[in-house]
């Protein structure tokens, strides 16, 4: 996936001119910035730590943490300046990204979200990660997380993102996907995620996914996984304990 936004640490106050506006970034602080604007950062390299964010990282993040619905807006900016209260555990984890590139992917992902969580207890955080989204369907599906029990119409959807219904319908289909697919893609995902924390029963999986009917939640998660919630969630623990046994 595309590098979407960085993230950006100041450890040395510095001057930059981004557009027609010079800004003074102060030591201790961190910007997200769009991707394509981080080379206004490149005359500074000294006074800066750099981490490109990819879009599925941010994906992630949306699913995780409940987007605002204040965050949802016309414009976004370019950039944000972000007071951060945990520089040094920030300023560790991207040094992790960046001192070796053999990382494997998913650590990396994880060591991302981490970053964006401790940047994200500033709301407007949320708006700026949700304007850097490229895909609409990402879009929609991070206000689809706000309430996945929801009994989301595509209008709901549309007025949200100021945007026509048969706009919205066009776009999605332009990017090959569909709302229906979305929705039922996001609940499979959530149902998916919820079955392996063993913590609920299938009709508690079902009403937090939005299906008032368990039979038919059962029915829906057969025809998207091959089998059966409760089939699914024991081959998920029976392959966990496989892999904790090879491990010794």
């Amino acid at each position: 996936m595309p590098y979407i936004c960085s993230i950006i640490l100041v450890l040395n106050s510095f001057d930059a001119r981004i557009g027609k506006e010079d800004i003074l970034f102060k030591k201790g602080s961190a910007v997200l910035i769009d991707y394509n604007l981080k080379d206004f950062f490149s005359s500074n390299i000294d006074h800066v730590m750099i981490v490109d964010v990819e879009e599925k990282t941010v994906n992630d993040f949306f699913k995780s943490n409940t987007l605002s619905p204040f965050s949802v807006r016309r414009f976004y900016p370019a950039y944000l300046m972000v007071e951060c209260e945990d520089f040094s555990l920030l300023k560790n984890l991207i040094a992790c990204l960046n001192c070796d590139g053999r990382t494997v992917d998913f650590v990396r992902n994880q060591i991302s979200l981490a970053c964006l969580a401790i940047l994200s207890s500033e709301k407007i955080v949320q708006s700026f990660l949700f304007g850097c989204l490229n895909s609409l369907g990402s879009k929609v599906k991070a206000i689809i997380h706000t309430d996945i029990s929801a009994a989301w119409r595509l209008c709901d959807i549309s007025s949200r993102l100021y945007l026509s219904e048969s706009l919205l319908k066009r776009k999605l289909k332009h990017e090959g996907l569909s709302f229906s697919k979305l929705i039922l893609e996001e609940r499979m995902v959530m149902a998916e995620r919820l079955l392996s924390y063993n913590l609920y029963s299938v009709g508690k999986v079902a009403e937090i996914c939005g299906y008032e009917n368990t039979s038919y939640f059962v029915s829906v998660f057969r025809r998207y996984f091959g089998v059966p919630p409760h089939q699914y969630s024991s081959r998920f623990f029976l392959e966990k304990d496989m892999m904790s046994r090879d491990t010794f």
